[in-house]
């Protein structure tokens, strides 16, 4: 029951006209039962006035006076405006999916000494994911057997998800290959650069493995095989943790964007953002910047498109009415820690917690008790004060 409008802008609807139609946003104070108000944005407009509310009514449930809880189980609406952009055709649903940039084979810097070095042993868990994935990454071109007399170690990666990544250690490679100019950008200059934006809605695009879809020249492969149950494999395409992959990308994409002339946006190595005041703004933004990376031979992963929306995270930051945000995520493992119980435990939170203090004001002044106590002169002491 809507009592009073408190703005109004326009989305675009599809699925409720027959075709796609512009209808008013507005927020109102509603309520299932009289009693309860809340605020919430609903659409109306005279060709469909059921659409009033249709999403509330959707997520929402009430009790009646005998105890009886009420559901609405309403057909599902497409707001353009929200959804449009991970819909859109040629984006991909599999998990593992690896482009391949239409452009010549990169020559990269080759390490002016050969490496060699002994695998470290395996956790068992990992074995069997490994050796699935090695092979998916051999059917799909981005890995092939080599004879070399380089050699670094496998060594696997656990995701939060706690699916395995295979990721191989270039340490050792990294010390003897030569410098590069280039560079990505600085994260923090960026998220300056984004906050001068004022912006209402965000999107962001993810390419997929975008190290994968870069391929390398045949005499830069050698120096990044690794060996797997008894067979020497190289990687054909920009392989993962060597030290120049990073900027290597980031310019690749980068210039992919620069000949589609892509709209206004902001990149960091694959992640690419776009902005604006309006949902169909970003929509506009979204959809050329998509088209030109996909026209340009890389995949994208429909899970890894997000927006339009007025809230979403870029660069690990929560993006909200044109300010930067540290995610509720966050903020909720940071406090629920347990204080600590000695010098070390105290070095370990400020070590966990210094990402984020561009993002804190005034945090000199808020950690500095947690300093004293992990000086060597002082003696630990945990009081109200480090609390």
């Amino acid at each position: 029951m809507p009592s009073r409008h408190v703005g109004a802008e326009s989305v675009s609807i599809a699925g409720m006209t027959g075709g796609s139609q512009d209808f008013t946003l507005v927020e109102a104070d509603v309520s299932l039962t009289g009693k309860e108000w809340e605020k919430h944005p609903i659409v109306t407009g005279p060709e469909a006035p059921c659409i009033l509310g249709i999403d509330y009514l959707q997520s929402g449930h009430f009790k009646d006076p005998k105890g009886l809880r009420w559901a609405f189980g309403i057909a599902a609406v497409v707001t353009e405006g929200i959804r449009q952009l991970n819909t859109l055709p040629g984006l991909s649903k599999n998990p593992s999916a690896v482009g391949l940039l239409k452009v010549q084979e990169q020559r990269v810097p080759i390490a002016t000494s050969i490496v060699h070095c002994q695998q470290y042993r395996t956790t068992r868990n990992a074995v069997i994911p490994i050796h699935k994935m090695i092979q998916e990454l051999e059917s799909q071109g981005v890995v092939s057997k080599t004879h070399s007399p380089f050699k670094s170690p496998i060594w696997p990666l656990r995701k939060s998800e706690g699916e395995w990544r295979l990721t191989v250690d270039y340490r050792a490679l990294n010390e003897v290959t030569p410098p590069l100019s280039a560079a990505v950008p600085d994260m923090l200059e960026l998220q300056y650069e984004l906050e001068s934006k004022a912006a209402k809605w965000y999107a962001t695009i993810d390419i997929a493995n975008a190290f994968f879809s870069i391929p390398l020249a045949a005499e830069c492969r050698p120096q990044f095989a690794f060996t797997w149950r008894g067979v020497q494999y190289t990687w054909n395409r920009l392989p993962q943790r060597w030290k120049h992959s990073p900027t290597i990308c980031h310019g690749v994409i980068q210039t992919a964007l620069e000949k589609g002339e892509a709209p206004e946006h902001l990149q960091y190595i694959d992640d690419i953002i776009v902005w604006g005041n309006t949902a169909a703004e970003v929509i506009e933004k979204g959809k050329e910047i998509i088209q030109i990376l996909l026209e340009a031979g890389f995949a994208i992963k429909k899970s890894k498109v997000k927006g339009p929306a007025r809230e979403i995270q870029f660069l690990g930051v929560k993006w909200q009415d044109g300010r930067r945000q540290i995610p509720t995520d966050v903020i909720n493992k940071i406090t629920a820690m347990s204080s600590p119980t000695n010098k070390k435990e105290t070095q370990a939170f400020l070590g966990a917690i210094g990402f984020w203090r561009m993002h804190i004001a005034e945090y000199n002044q808020i950690v500095s008790p947690l300093y004293l106590v992990t000086r060597k002169k002082n003696d630990f002491h945990w009081g109200p004060e480090q609390q």
